[in-house]
């Protein structure tokens, strides 16, 4: 019974100091699964219209992503670009204060990140260089009487890095085939191609936790 009350106080200090840094521990080492984003897509702030010369715009972003491994991430993304100046002749894309937006989700694989991190190179989560395929939805309205809706699937590379703690530079290119339908405002809908070939340009700046 004496050899029981002289270990037990370092029996229970021994216990005390697993546990806390086994919870150290866990705190640490769990990653973040959703990455929020806002901020502006430089991508598509300038834009040419053909015939109607360029038209320069606010490029709004918002953007979540989900992490299903260190490599693999699910994402989506809402562009809206509203209008901040036009060529007086620029008419193309009508009166409208918000003429083009865009909808994408996809998948992302982040790769090499062993690499990066025996280099010291940016790595982790959400962070490095990254293969998508991802399905995407550009809106634009026209002459103020019809919509162009153009979905595509894209195969996209890109990097993602950070700006200290809160903010990201997202920067992506890549090449898609898609239909392209337009809806008219006068009851008839004008001529369609079958298929295109469309072409994806990203570089935003965001806040993201």
């Amino acid at each position: 019974m004496l050899l029981v009350r002289s270990l037990l106080p370092g029996l229970l200090l021994l216990a005390s100091t697993t546990f806390s840094h086994g919870q150290a521990a866990s705190t640490e080492t769990a990653p973040d699964k959703l990455l929020l984003k806002v901020g502006l897509n430089a991508g598509r702030a300038l834009r040419y219209t053909g015939y109607y010369g360029l038209s320069m715009r606010l490029p709004l972003s918002v953007g979540a992503e989900y992490a299903l491994s260190s490599k693999f991430t699910l994402y989506g993304q809402a562009d809206a670009d509203f209008r901040l100046f036009k060529n007086n002749a620029t008419v193309g894309d009508g009166s409208f204060v918000l003429p083009a937006g865009g909808l994408g989700v996809g998948a992302r694989y982040y790769y090499n990140q062993a690499g990066r991190e025996r280099h010291n190179r940016p790595h982790g989560s959400f962070v490095g260089n990254y293969l998508a395929l991802e399905a995407h939805t550009e809106v634009r309205q026209r002459f103020g009487l019809r919509n162009d809706v153009a979905p595509s699937l894209n195969a996209v590379w890109g990097m993602q890095r950070r700006w200290g703690r809160n903010f990201l530079l997202d920067f992506n290119a890549g090449l898609g085939l898609g239909p392209l339908r337009s809806d008219s405002y006068l009851g008839y809908t004008p001529n369609n191609s079958s298929l295109n070939i469309t072409t994806q340009f990203n570089l935003g700046v965001y806040f993201g936790r």
